[in-house]
């Protein structure tokens, strides 16, 4: 009964060594062979691509809103007033008169600034003043009070010749009114 069992375990064990060496000559060692990939179901490789179209769009977006950060800045440096931006001045008082673009002699209706104003007495939805720009910076913005208290704004982009000092002149629409507002004392403030 042992011989049988020896000559069992011999015959077994030369069998795996012939199985073996045959493995190793033809190439397909058990040891060498990767293992097989975890195998998926749909479900998971559509899960699998989600979470992959996730991730990129997370970095385009990413992108994106630094890009609009950066532009956003910008805007807010752009409406930023400058340093040497002109601040809102004090009351000060002027002689204002009145004058119109619509005569028959001597007016163009362009202003000294190159703005057509035949058609309006507004620019950039003020009232349009002429004034000394030694004394009133051409382009700016004012705040006119009148003697009853109204007030409104006023763009300075015109000049004349008889505007000296402290002195305006309003664009009216027509003759009469120039002669209605006639001559009168205003306080005037630079907005901007």
């Amino acid at each position: 009964m042992d011989r049988a069992i020896l000559r069992g375990g011999v015959s077994i064990g030369i069998l795996t060594n012939f199985t073996l060496t045959a493995q190793l000559f033809s190439g397909h060692c058990p040891a060498d062979q990767p293992p097989e990939p975890p195998r998926i179901t749909p479900e998971q490789a559509a899960i699998q691509s989600a979470e992959s179209r996730n991730r990129e769009l997370t970095k385009e977006i990413t992108k994106k809103d630094a890009k609009i950060q950066a532009l956003e800045d910008e805007i807010k440096a752009l409406k930023k007033p400058s340093p040497t931006a002109t601040k809102t001045s004090a009351w000060r008082t002027f002689t204002a008169t009145a004058y119109t673009s619509y005569c028959t002699e001597g007016c163009t209706g362009i202003t000294k600034t190159g703005v057509d104003v035949s058609h309006s007495i507004y620019y950039e939805g003020a009232r349009v003043i002429a004034v000394d720009p030694s004394v009133i910076a051409l382009g700016s913005t004012v705040e006119v009070r009148l003697a009853d208290g109204s007030s409104f704004r006023a763009k300075a982009i015109d000049t004349g010749g008889a505007i000296k000092g402290a002195q305006l002149d309003l664009l009216v629409a027509d003759e009469a009114d120039a002669v209605q507002f006639g001559r009168q004392s205003v306080e005037l403030r630079v907005i901007k």
